[in-house]
């Protein structure tokens, strides 16, 4: 199996999402003030960080070639559905937690580096942000988990010797 650059950034966006959307729910819950700040503060860190390496995914996905494995002839569109709404969906979402720090009239900083606000405080473009961003982590894993399932649906296909995979088609 080789390594592909592409695939190591898209699962890190992954895991930065997720991470995020963890450090989210219990910065909730934290019952100081300061654990809650501080823990916030990763959540905004974590969700920041994954919007230039979903950015590097997309680029470095353009450019690398594209390995179909055998399989029928319907699952790689799926696959690459599945593939386009998740890099979709993890552009928006710290895109949308930026729009929500904007709307709530917090100053938005990157490791230090103040980001200026997207949308204004009544704006309803930050309304929108408002509900894709308290929904957005759970909707990214939720398809994570999807495409982990049709992505296995394929290696599994792909170990079938092809002359018993014609006769098995045949038959249906």
């Amino acid at each position: 199996m080789r390594w592909h650059l592409g695939r190591a950034l898209f699962w890190t966006t992954v895991v930065l999402v997720a991470a995020s959307l963890i450090l989210a729910l219990v910065g909730e819950e934290a019952s100081s003030p300061d654990s809650r700040a501080r823990v916030l503060h990763w959540h905004e860190w974590c969700g920041l960080l994954s919007l230039p390496t979903v950015v590097a995914a997309i680029l470095v996905r353009c450019r690398e070639p594209h390995h179909l494995l055998p399989m029928p002839h319907w699952l790689p569109h799926i696959r690459r559905g599945l593939e386009i709404t998740l890099y979709v969906l993890l552009l928006l979402q710290p895109l949308s937690g930026w729009l929500l720090a904007g709307h709530e009239g917090k100053l938005t900083s990157f490791f230090g580096w103040a980001l200026p606000p997207l949308a204004s405080h009544s704006g309803r473009l930050a309304d929108y942000g408002l509900v894709y961003h308290g929904l957005g982590g759970a909707l990214i894993l939720g398809i994570v988990a999807l495409s982990l399932r049709v992505n296995l649906t394929a290696f599994v296909w792909s170990l079938i010797p092809s002359g018993r995979r014609r006769r098995r088609s045949r038959r249906d």
